[in-house]
């Protein structure tokens, strides 16, 4: 036991550098075709996290057993094998006699002592089925995480810095670390397995439900660590809930196809371990569809959700929450087929359904309602939309608090029917007050605040300066460059805006536009409706540039294709019809529209 004036003194990791140099010096491996390159030499640190007993201990078992730094790296990546033979006590660290096994189960021992008896070692399993780099505090001091603990959240963190102390987690007071090879150390000894992966997946839960949006990604990360590491435990019974944010979160993130391909695996578990009946598999291919629609299936995932709905009212009952749910896709995704008053009157209806059963504040019937909302504007209601957002907006401020992620996506979504009622200044303001609530909650580069600067940008450009819009354009299509890569559908929509506005300025921007579609072409195919919105404002940039029957052309093209994919009923064809006409002199009882995203 320490004494309470006891110092303790950190010793810290070597860096990637230090780890290779120390490895070369350490295994004395003459130059030649079977020396271990750099390469082999740093993948073998990172894996044993630059910890120096364990790259000490590692050399001196490579040096024992001959074995090479390949070989010994897949060792490390086979869980079968177990710590205490990876590092055994007969291959001795450079001036140490414990092995890595040891030396933690000693420090373990004397955290144990510092806090409330069983709390310390509960705690440290905990933490060893979480993201090594770091989990939220509050994630182990929810009331799953103590329940499993065994105390209250007071000897709960006093469990964390007990074991902080014995520098066998770094505390900082808002995230834990912990030391991937301590994890697996821990993990090899903990009997009760599967009972800790549920409190790990219900305190993750927990932390997720009670998050405004800031932590998600972290929340995510550990979330990924503990399927890892539990494996088939977070299935018994059911699919733990937890598994049903990870779809959600990544395509939050705008990341479509990685949200396709861990739906699509979450699924192919689900099938094998409760049946295609189960109503985890529903809903997960209710999400599946989702990201079908988003990649631009829309048929396909219209198709799935409409079976996925009659299945779900069969099985689940028609007031089952994920009945619910599923409805509200599938009515979004008839939406996005253009059928807008199809899809109003099942909105409509839905709302009425769930309001009944779930209550006028859950989140499904604030959605719904938001949906809606958009309807009403594509319809030709903007005063509707724009009266129907507001409410939703201070709805969810007064259920869910003015800064939760839901809220700022709502006040993000009023903005646009701001303008579109001729208030292009309030739609800046209300914009811009998106913009900030969005990027200190979940951060500039996510993917709704993304959107919202782009909106902002759009918007700015229409109440008279473009100048200032051009240059936020120019910063928003870098950043989702970055944060999404350079061939993502919004970057390529950010891009092809950007080229846009800066023909709308002045600018020789044609060819720009047009590289961005030839991209967008490779990307998602000629007929996608992304693409048909990008030769559009290509026939515009004509127009203005001193071509009128050019573009008169262009644009009778893109119109013909336009009622070929997405049908003559759907906004962004009425809207090229008006654009036509005007620029045909035609009659017609339809306004120009606009390209707000």
């Amino acid at each position: 036991m320490l004494r309470p004036d006891a110092r303790v003194v950190p010793v810290g990791m070597f860096s990637a550098a230090e780890s290779v140099d120390y490895l070369r010096d350490r295994l004395s491996v003459p130059a030649g075709p079977s020396a271990p390159t750099d390469a082999e030499l740093a993948d073998l640190a990172a894996a044993l996290g630059h910890f120096p007993l364990a790259l000490s201990q590692a050399a001196a078992f490579l040096i024992d057993s001959r074995t090479s730094a390949a070989a010994y790296r897949r060792l490390l990546d086979d869980r079968r094998e177990r710590l205490v033979d990876l590092f055994p006590s007969s291959s001795r660290a450079d001036g140490h006699d414990r092995t890595v096994a040891s030396t933690w189960q000693l420090a373990a021992q004397r955290a144990a002592v510092l806090a409330k008896p069983g709390t310390a070692q509960r705690m440290l399993g905990l933490v060893s089925v979480l993201a090594p780099e770091g989990v939220p505090q509050d994630v182990v001091l929810t009331a799953a995480a103590c329940d499993w603990v065994g105390g209250t959240p007071r000897e709960a963190l006093a469990a964390l810095r007990a074991l902080h102390r014995l520098s066998l987690v770094t505390h900082d007071g808002a995230t834990v670390a912990t030391h991937a090879l301590v994890q697996r150390a821990v993990l090899e000894t903990v009997p009760e397995q599967a009972a800790l992966a549920e409190a790990a997946a219900d305190a993750l839960e927990q932390a997720w439900a009670a998050d405004g949006g800031g932590r998600l990604a972290a929340l995510f990360d550990s979330v990924a660590a503990l399927r890892r590491a539990a494996g088939e435990q977070l299935w018994r019974g059911g699919m733990h809930p937890v598994l049903r944010r990870v779809g959600e979160y990544l395509l939050g993130l705008g990341r479509t196809a990685a949200a396709r391909e861990a739906v699509g695996t979450l699924l192919r578990q689900a099938r094998e371990c409760l049946g295609e009946q189960h109503r985890d598999v529903l809903f997960l291919r209710m999400q599946l569809a989702c990201a079908d629609g988003e990649l631009g299936e829309l048929a396909q995932a219209h198709g799935e959700l409409v079976e996925v709905c009659r299945e779900a009212r069969r099985l689940l009952g028609a007031d089952h929450p994920d009945t619910f749910e599923m409805r509200l896709n599938e009515a979004r995704q008839r939406l996005d087929l253009g059928a807008v008053m199809d899809a109003l009157a099942d909105l409509v209806i839905l709302v009425d359904d769930a309001s009944a059963v779930l209550g006028a504040r859950h989140l499904t019937v604030l959605v719904a309602r938001r949906s809606i909302a958009l309807c009403r504007g594509l319809s030709g209601d903007p005063d509707a939309a724009r009266a129907g957002c507001a409410e939703i907006v201070a709805d969810l401020a007064e259920s869910m608090g003015p800064a939760r992620l839901d809220t700022l996506i709502a006040m993000s979504q009023l903005g646009r029917w701001v303008g579109e009622t001729g208030d292009a200044e309030g739609a800046v303001r209300t914009y811009a007050e998106a913009v900030a609530g969005l990027a200190e909650a979940v951060g500039r580069l996510h993917h709704e605040t993304l959107s919202a600067r782009h909106n902002l940008a759009y918007w700015r450009a229409l109440a008279g300066r473009p100048a200032e819009a051009v240059h936020e354009f120019t910063i928003a299509a870098a950043d989702a460059q970055a944060a999404l890569g350079p061939r993502h559908p919004t970057t390529l929509t950010f891009q092809a805006n950007l080229a846009y506005w800066r023909g709308r300025s002045g600018a020789a921007a044609e060819q720009e536009l047009a590289a961005v579609g030839a991209v967008v072409g490779e990307v998602m195919g000629l007929d996608r409706p992304r693409m048909l919105r990008i030769r559009q404002p290509l026939a515009e940039l004509r127009h203005d540039g001193g071509d009128p029957a050019g573009a008169v052309v262009d644009l009778t093209e893109v119109l013909a294709d336009m009622r070929r994919v997405q049908g003559a009923a759907h906004p962004r064809t009425q809207e090229a019809v008006a654009l036509l006409a005007h620029w045909s002199e035609l009659p017609t009882r339809q306004g120009q529209g606009t390209r707000s995203a």
